[in-house]
């Protein structure tokens, strides 16, 4: 046991090597920006990435340190996926290592805070030999700080924290309505039929805000069933959206997004779109980015029948 944990047999060992290289070769993106940081001893030790342990692979480990550094996506935290890593950790602990655990979001908003905890972690745990661990003095207790679930009071401190949503949208192309886009009046023979004023891409940018907040979508807030909501004002709509997600702490971060039509043309009307936009929001035109494109003269896009919009936001908060 050269480094003090068991490698498993050799068929299995000869297994994991190969599911190990793949997995290197097809890293995630939160996994390619923190390697990055970690390759080439850039944090003052030697890093690997998915070193097979036993029948594991965790994502990095420092064999010095004995320190395994893990990047949870989603799936950790639905089905029995959170029980599984608790087995896991255990049992790496059990053999020695310390185990700290980063969701994808902390990695790729705040990758500061996270090398902090990680270099934290080196400066204050001494190296250890290549011993077995019960011939070795016993690292302190990952519940100082390092829990799996937790993260060290360094990082939770001024943690900001990242959701990303979606949105879509889509409404009809009528005569005799006029056609809002993104908060702008632009001439055209048709418009969108809608309850409100069928501002599509307002409306796919408000559900996309809705949901990195989870607060349900546009509709369960301004139902089109109401005399409320009739004819209404859709830069309304995003003001008001953008005052809900405040109300649970977050703040706007960036907007990506595309209307997809075949005509009007959309890209002379760009940076007034972005313009208004930005007001409504209140943040720098910098951070929306508005697309526009076709469907080839395919679908009901391509007949002219309607105008859609994809959205995909980042909101933030402390």
């Amino acid at each position: 046991m050269k480094y003090g944990y068991e490698t498993t047999d050799g068929a299995t060992y000869q297994l994991l090597l190969e599911k190990a290289k793949e997995m290197r070769n097809n890293p995630t993106e939160a996994e390619s920006v923190l390697w990055q940081h970690l390759i080439g001893g850039q944090m003052g030790e030697h890093f690997r990435r998915q070193h097979p342990i036993a029948g594991y692979i965790p994502d990095f480990v420092c064999l010095k340190k004995r320190l395994i550094i893990e990047i949870d996506g989603g799936y950790h935290l639905v089905g029995e996926q959170p029980e599984k890593d608790e087995e896991r950790t255990a049992w790496l602990e059990s053999e020695g290592f310390e185990v700290i655990r980063f969701t994808n979001e902390e990695v790729l908003f705040d990758i500061e805070a996270v090398l902090e905890t990680i270099a934290d972690y080196i400066e204050t745990h001494p190296s250890i030999s290549n011993n077995p661990p019960s011939e070795k003095a016993k690292s302190p207790s990952p519940r100082e700080g390092y829990r799996v679930g937790s993260k060290s009071p360094s990082l939770r401190e001024g943690l900001r924290v990242g959701r990303i949503g979606f949105g879509y949208d889509v409404h009809r192309l009528v005569p005799d309505r006029d056609l809002w886009l993104g908060g702008i009046k632009i001439e055209h023979t048709l418009g969108l039929l809608g309850h409100s004023d069928a501002d599509v891409l307002i409306h796919a940018i408000c559900d996309a805000l809705l949901g990195a907040a989870n607060m349900r979508d546009i509709g369960y807030h301004w139902p089109d069933t109401s005399d409320d909501t009739l004819n209404m004002d859709s830069k309304i709509i995003l003001k008001r959206t953008m005052e809900l997600i405040a109300s649970k702490g977050y703040r706007f971060g960036n907007l990506d997004a595309t209307v997809c039509a075949e005509r009007p043309k959309i890209n002379p009307h760009v940076p007034a779109i972005k313009k208004c936009l930005a007001e409504i929001i209140g943040t720098d035109e910098d951070n929306i980015s508005i697309k526009a494109t076709t469907t080839e003269k395919l679908g009901f896009t391509g007949r002219e029948e309607g105008m859609s919009a994809f959205a995909t936001v980042l909101i933030e908060k402390d």
